[in-house]
């Protein structure tokens, strides 16, 4: 659930990695994030690095006070409330601080200025991935509850929603297939090409483009914005390639994009003369230009 430098992070570094995603985050960024199993079952890390590393600011203790100042003067509570428990600092002593569970985190994050260190960058994957994917990682019965809640509130319809829910779960088996027919384990800016490999054989257009055409910005996440009937056209192509890269082991990375590329043309075949009969180019559900009827 980061691009791979501090600039660029793709999450998760590894898709069958279980950890929580603020451990994910912090291991990308290079940052320490203590944390305590505690006793109620949940997990909880200490603010304090997780300011530390996301914001950066000069005194992380002033920075978390001033900011809960902040929010207790615009009344404004977190969802799960921070607890003390230990920390050992820097110097070897140990004093109680304020430690959260990830979803408080993630509120945190959410407060912090615009252009705080990299809270842009944990944000703009928060709003694709988000919880939802780090619970289905993680506790796929609990994913689907807290997807569907998530996506009601932003008005998406039952087929919508069901469908976007099953893309997610194929998406972790189509990047999985892909890691293990590989001779050598991915490196993140492959996850990114090898899903272009897909779309340029399903839509003969690449990421990028999609989303200049739908006044998207690049930051989004594509399927959150298409329709029902294109996530599954996507659905399908991953799928199909899953299949036959689970079939192979020790490939070259050409080798695997060309697997991918070849069963998303096929399936783009099909997606053409539907978008042709429906009047409307799928990928982007905007009306086909007279021309191309």
């Amino acid at each position: 659930m980061s691009d791979h430098t501090s600039n660029s992070v793709s999450f998760p570094t590894n898709p069958e990695d279980n950890r929580p995603l603020p451990e994910l985050i912090a291991e990308a960024y290079g940052f320490p994030l203590a944390y305590h199993d505690h006793e109620d079952g949940n997990r909880y890390y200490a603010v304090q690095d997780w300011i530390s590393g996301v914001a950066e600011p000069p005194n992380p203790t002033n920075f978390w006070a001033m900011m809960k100042k902040r929010l207790a003067k615009a009344n404004v509570g977190l969802y799960i409330p921070c607890v003390q428990l230990p920390y050992r600092a820097t110097n070897g002593r140990t004093y109680k601080m304020d430690h959260a569970q990830a979803e408080t985190l993630y509120q945190i994050t959410q407060r912090m200025d615009a252009q705080t260190g990299l809270r842009d960058k944990v944000l703009n994957f928060l709003a694709q991935a988000g919880v939802t994917l780090d619970e289905m990682r993680i506790d796929p019965d609990k994913a689907l509850d807290a997807g569907i809640r998530g996506y009601k509130r932003k008005g998406k319809t039952d087929k919508w929603i069901e469908t976007r829910l099953q893309s997610k779960a194929q998406r972790l088996n189509f990047t999985a297939a892909f890691r293990r027919s590989m001779r050598q384990d991915p490196q993140q800016w492959q996850y990114a090409v090898i899903t272009d490999e897909m779309r340029l054989g399903l839509w003969k257009r690449s990421t990028a483009a999609l989303k200049t055409q739908m006044g998207l910005t690049k930051n989004d996440n594509l399927r959150d914005h298409q329709s029902d009937i294109a996530i599954a056209y996507e659905l399908l192509a991953e799928r199909i390639s899953a299949y036959e890269l689970d079939r192979e082991r020790d490939l070259e990375f050409d080798q695997a994009k060309k697997i991918v590329r070849t069963n998303s043309e096929s399936v783009g075949k099909h997606a053409e003369e539907t978008g042709r009969r429906l009047g409307i180019d799928i990928a982007t559900d905007q009306p086909l230009l007279p021309g191309n009827v």
